[in-house]
């Protein structure tokens, strides 16, 4: 007996026969994902169009194994005492960035074997190069200063690649790769038994 689920009937119809294309499945998870962040950028907006640069810190620093946050936080209140802000749209555009950080990081990767940091300019130009999207100065300049720890106006790629991959892969912690995998198939074999 198969239960039809609300995604089944969304994906595959009532019938379960309808075909799913990848075009179909990108835009259902990219408008989910812009859902959650919607969520996630409206908790602290508090209704207002913008979230404060030291929100926009926590936010990325939440999932992290970063020990002491607070010095990242102080650092954002003291390099951008006049704040600006971050819109919805940088918001979006700098997790859209997430979900590509691996091609991102090879390129820092990059300046990480030539013992080279990267400045502001380099690094708006390799997300560009990385992944299509364009950060705005504004956002790349507070990234700047949420990871810079050293303060030498470079971001290396242990300051910045290492902490990013951690918060990544928060979902996944707590379980081994070939367990996930061995989890994954048991699922796939159940679901596909099923039709």
């Amino acid at each position: 007996m198969m239960i039809d689920t609300t995604l089944l009937v969304h994906f595959f119809g009532k019938k379960g026969k309808a075909e799913l294309t990848f075009d179909d499945f990108y835009r259902f998870m990219d408008n989910l994902q812009t859902e959650v962040l919607e969520i996630e950028f409206l908790t602290y907006s508090k209704g207002m169009t913008t979230i404060s640069e030291e929100d926009f810190a926590c936010i990325l620093l939440r999932y992290t194994n970063v020990e002491n946050i607070s010095s990242y936080l102080d650092n954002v209140r003291q390099s951008i005492p006049d704040e600006k802000g971050i819109t919805f749209d940088e918001f979006r555009s700098f997790f859209q960035f997430l979900n590509n950080l691996e091609d991102f990081a090879i390129a820092m990767q990059m300046y990480n074997f030539a013992s080279r940091s990267i400045g502001q300019d380099e690094f708006g130009r390799a997300v560009y190069v990385a992944t299509g999207l364009k950060l705005t100065r504004h956002l790349v300049h507070t990234i700047f200063k949420i990871f810079d720890v050293d303060h030498d106006d470079q971001l290396s790629y242990k300051e910045f690649i290492g902490i990013m991959k951690d918060r990544l892969h928060r979902g996944g912690r707590g379980y081994k790769t070939a367990e996930r995998f061995t989890s994954f198939k048991s699922c796939m074999k159940k679901e596909l038994a099923g039709r």
